[in-house]
């Protein structure tokens, strides 16, 4: 009875994931009902969707959060007026404010909007202020009876009150209408004007005067802001990528599938069935909290399901090796569980540690990157520990997992090998230190490829349609700036890369290439435009962030084990970041905001490798106290080996295929995927000798 009932719940639980997979996915009517999928729901960034994202910093000494605050407010509602919903805005630091505003593409009408103080004044024949623009109650872009575009003003009680005193006192005289110190119009004064009313002219178009009337309600800044970096996506950009996200997505979790199956067979099938869940639950998350998903946030979320698998390499693993002295499943499962459970803790937490230091110190995708990797770092937890768990004992009970065959261990299991990875360390430390050399030398002769977010500039793709004569873009480019780089991208595109142009030259050069080809404005893919500040404190946030991870994980490790384990964790970590800095030195590769993102990452990936390593090694301590510290090391390093592997390989399976099939995100995935590789490499080969060295140095010390 308990096995029928086993059978139809697992049945059960396959039909609801098959439909809530379906579901996510597609969508699907029910009599009438819509279930919607999830990329009907979650919010989409500004790469998915497209759009202008603009960060403006206040030009002021000091300034209070309220202060920044309220400068925020009164940009929203500049865009708001404009007639643009939908707007996301955040600040950032202590005097910039991102706005993103998804469906528009003309980023120098932006620009120009929020850059505008909205200081409105009226002044008479010898400059004398008559009034401001807090004598307007309200403004509107409009066309006169002459179809003339004009602003027309109402005053409030005190400014209508002014304005008739002042029309009496220059009748027949000139007053001039002043934005931000520039002249909007000179009319004279023909009557006196009562009643409260007014009208701005000299306007170019409606919109001009609709934009004006706009800055005018929304009241002016009190301090100057600048535009520092502008991001303007294609909505062809955003549109193309879903389907190589997709196509990444299915290839990156089939693997997964395949090895846990290949290596664990039922189990692996079991867990299979949880990281479906995972997934759904991932998303579901991000909808209640109604996150915006964006491309660093998907690279985010394809590699916590990599990283989801490990909690379950660990605790087959550890099922595994209790298989291999006792043919009892059920004892086996709570001892797998059981062991694994603090490694799991402790590797996860550490990763947190990460993500908490991205979140707080990065912006922009980079606090997308974050949220989504701690999000999805927490909900693999309780997959891992709840459901996998589950459904282990659901197997037990239907007689689905009965015999160690079922887990993948021969009936005749031969021993593990005792591999002497200590001996292999020295060539590990000859070919690591080689590549940091070579390193040395390619940053000190040539420096970093620094990207568009560190060095500063300008950079434009766009859709020529056709294939086209390179030349001819180049005498184009060259007339706004002698010094700029251009590249033909997939044989129908053009990119550009200069030295930081004002925003009037950007929209001259856009308007010559578009007139040269006959092309529409949907042509823009990508702009950005990126101020030489900005790059300076990437590179300060950067080393700041790295320099607070690695203390936090050392207190952590400290606190959890000893001093010793925590010294030879963070050994490792630096050599990661210096080989990957090498690597990038010596290939020429271009370092951009995502590099940060992707260091902080490999930290919590290197230091989770580090801490399953450091945990068997506790336990070997305990017991085997007769060993030494080097034989210690190589039995934990051999019993960790097969998860290590398997953690690796899942890893890969997911940011490889964001790598390779979403080019979009190459920035994020292709650091990640280096640095896992040597990271696990680092566990091994530089922390264990490492620990092994302080460890025999106590002991001496002691003596």
């Amino acid at each position: 009875m308990k096995r029928k009932g086993s059978i139809s719940l697992f049945v059960i639980i396959l039909v609801l994931l098959s439909f809530l997979s379906f579901t996510a996915v597609e969508g699907l009517t029910v009599g009438g009902y819509r279930f919607k999928s999830f990329g009907e729901v979650i919010n989409r960034g500004l790469d998915l969707q497209g759009g202008v994202s603009v960060v403006m910093e206040v030009q002021a000494e000091k300034l209070t959060q309220e202060e920044l605050s309220s400068i925020k407010t009164l940009l929203d509602l500049r865009v708001n007026k404009i007639g643009v919903s939908e707007t996301v805005s955040t600040t950032e630091g202590e005097k910039r404010v991102r706005i993103d505003i998804p469906g528009v593409y003309n980023s120098s009408d932006i620009v120009t909007n929020l850059q505008t103080t909205g200081e409105l004044t009226f002044k008479d024949p010898e400059g004398n202020v008559i009034l401001t623009g807090s004598d307007v109650q309200s403004a509107s872009g409009m066309l006169d009876s002459n179809s003339q575009p004009v602003v027309s003003l109402i005053l409030n009680e005190v400014g209508a009150e002014k304005f008739e005193k002042a029309t009496t006192e220059f009748r027949g005289k000139q007053i001039s209408i002043n934005m931000d110190g520039e002249q909007l119009s000179n009319p004279m004064v023909n009557d006196v004007i009562s009643g409260g009313q007014a009208v701005i002219t000299g306007m170019s178009s409606v919109a001009e005067a609709q934009n004006l009337a706009g800055i005018i309600n929304s009241g002016a800044l009190p301090y100057p802001v600048k535009a520092i970096e502008v991001k303007t996506v294609g909505a062809s950009l955003g549109a193309g990528v879903m389907g190589d996200v997709l196509t990444a997505s299915i290839i990156g979790i089939s693997l997964i599938v395949l090895f846990m199956l290949i290596r664990y067979r039922r189990p692996g099938f079991l867990a299979s069935v949880a990281l479906g869940f995972y997934v759904w639950l991932l998303l579901f998350v991000f909808y209640g909290i109604d996150a915006t998903l964006s491309l660093s946030g998907i690279a985010g979320f394809l590699l916590t399901i990599g990283m989801a698998v490990d909690a379950n390499v660990l605790i087959f693993e550890r099922i595994r090796e209790e298989l291999v002295v006792t043919n009892d499943i059920p004892k086996a499962i709570k001892s797998g569980f059981s062991n694994a459970m603090s490694s799991i803790i402790d590797s996860n937490i550490t990763t947190i540690i990460a993500g908490l230091v991205l979140y707080y110190i990065g912006s922009g995708a980079v606090k997308g990157f974050a949220l989504t990797l701690m999000i999805g770092i927490v909900i693999s937890m309780f997959s891992a520990l709840v459901i996998t768990r589950r459904l282990l004992w659901m197997g037990v009970s239907m007689g689905f997992l009965t015999k160690p065959e079922h887990f993948g261990v021969s009936s005749n299991p031969a021993q593990k090998k005792k591999r002497d990875f200590i001996a292999l360390a020295k060539y590990w430390r000859v070919i690591s230190a080689a590549v940091m050399a070579i390193g040395i030398f390619f940053t000190a002769t040539q420096g970093l490829n620094l990207g568009l977010d560190f060095a500063g500039g300008t950079r434009l793709v766009m859709e020529i349609g056709q294939e086209f004569d390179k030349t001819e873009i180049d005498e184009i480019v060259k007339t706004y700036d002698d010094k700029a780089q251009t590249q033909v991208v997939d044989n129908t595109q053009i990119e550009v890369r200069s030295q930081a142009l004002s925003t009037e030259t950007i929209d001259e050069l856009i308007e010559e290439i578009q007139e040269k080809y006959s092309l529409k404005e949907d042509s823009i893919i990508t702009l950005d435009e990126i101020g030489a500040s900005v790059g300076r404190e990437l590179t300060e946030g950067g080393v700041k962030a790295v320099v607070i991870a690695a203390a936090l994980m050392l207190l952590y490790i400290s606190f959890r084990f000893k001093k010793n384990y925590g010294f030879a964790a963070i050994l490792a970590l630096v050599h990661d970041i210096f080989f990957l800095i090498a690597i990038y030195a010596v290939a020429r590769i271009s370092v951009n905001t995502p590099f940060i993102a992707a260091v902080l990452t490999i930290l919590g990936y290197s230091i989770n490798d580090t801490i399953v390593v450091f945990d068997r090694v506790r336990e070997n301590k305990k017991l085997h106290p007769g060993l030494s510290n080097k034989e210690i090391i190589n039995l934990s390093l051999s019993e960790s080996f097969s998860r290590s592997v398997g953690t690796l390989l899942t890893t890969l399976f997911t940011i490889l295929s964001v790598a390779i099939f979403v080019p979009q995100i190459r920035d994020f995935a292709l650091p990640i995927s280096i640095g896992v590789m040597v990271g696990g490499l680092s566990t091994f080969f530089v922390a264990s000798p490492f620990w092994i060295s302080l460890e025999d140095r106590a002991h001496k010390i002691k003596k």
